[in-house]
């Protein structure tokens, strides 16, 4: 007896080019979702996926992998557009135009006042630092005197406060921004990095790195400051993206973290006798995100309405907390 002929279609397997082509465009638009065409590739991938699928014939994993992926790489499209948005705006001083409008004294900040004293100088010194980048003052000798540290391409400068250079060592990378803190055990340290970059190192009175702390998707700043009245800094780290506000110990042990976005300024204000330390943080909705040494949350400020960038914060005479921040074009102090 001869076997019934088969339907020709059934006798092979189905093609599989629109599932390797999801899979592959599926790929491509995860890796490229940081230039945004991404979102345009995992849409056609995504497509192709679930046209295979649609056809319910044959092995849909790579099909199914395709889709995912494709939309993995829509997702991510759109966080990066996100974020790229708030940085334009953030940058070009606009921001605030696209949130709650600000208010009171914000609405219409008053002139700075003429003062003569703002345009005169008085020139103490000056020296020639080829290449200079970044700077700072600490205790880089730790013998209770202040130093001028300046980085300049690979070469840390350290100079007196009469500009004279007291010695000069190597740096393991260019650095534009700089930052001494205290170690009773290490002595002074450097922490350096460059905005948006891939991590935070910190030197040694050697220009060896003693230890490093990759940043996600990028760095916004860094500090040093005493968490626990120890004597020793601590550092805080905020990064771009949605990586967060991080705290490290002195020799780079993860202390905690807090979920934000976009950390654009971040601030310690060290503990005091009678005060514990509190660390502070703007983020993507332009508010001042207040926590303790622990990392546990205390407030979320938004004074005026007034959307908040850039900020810094320190201890008055009377050992109470301030908090300077910029909305706009006014300059804001509160507590």
């Amino acid at each position: 007896m001869e076997t019934p002929p088969q339907d020709a279609r059934s006798a092979f397997p189905p093609p599989t080019g629109l599932a390797l082509a999801s899979l592959l465009l599926g790929i491509a638009a995860l890796g490229l979702s940081f230039l945004l065409v991404g979102f345009l590739i995992g849409a056609v991938g995504a497509a192709l996926g679930i046209a295979f699928l649609m056809k319910k014939r044959g092995p849909t994993t790579m099909a199914r992998f395709g889709v995912g992926l494709s939309l993995l790489g829509i997702l991510a499209s759109i966080g990066f557009a996100s974020l790229y948005f708030h940085y334009y705006h953030i940058v070009s001083g606009q921001f605030g135009s696209v949130n709650v409008a600000p208010t009171g004294a914000l609405a219409n900040p008053p002139p700075l006042p003429a003062s003569s004293s703002l345009l005169k100088s008085n020139l103490v010194w000056s020296v020639t630092i080829p290449g200079a980048q970044a700077l700072c003052v600490g205790d880089w000798e730790t013998d209770g005197s202040a130093r001028v540290l300046v980085a300049a391409g690979l070469t840390l400068h350290v100079l007196d406060l009469t500009g004279f250079e007291k010695s000069a060592l190597p740096l393991p990378d260019r650095f534009t921004a700089i930052e001494c803190g205290r170690s009773k055990a290490a002595a002074a340290r450097l922490l350096g990095y460059t905005p948006w970059g891939g991590q935070v190192s910190v030197i040694d009175h050697a220009g060896k790195v003693s230890w490093s702390h990759s940043a996600g998707m990028g760095v916004n700043g860094a500090h040093w400051g005493d968490l626990n009245g120890d004597g020793n800094d601590e550092m805080i780290m905020g990064m771009n993206g949605f990586s967060g506000l991080e705290a490290l110990s002195g020799d780079g042990k993860k202390l905690w973290s807090a979920s934000m976005a976009n950390v654009w300024s971040q601030a310690i204000v060290p503990a005091a006798a009678n005060r514990p330390a509190l660390v502070l943080a703007t983020d993507a909705m332009g508010s001042v995100n207040v926590f303790d040494a622990a990392g546990h949350r205390q407030s979320t400020l938004r004074p005026e309405g007034g959307y908040y960038a850039a900020m810094t914060a320190g201890a008055t005479e009377s050992n109470s907390v301030q908090i300077l921040a910029v909305s706009g074009n006014a300059v804001v102090a509160f507590d």
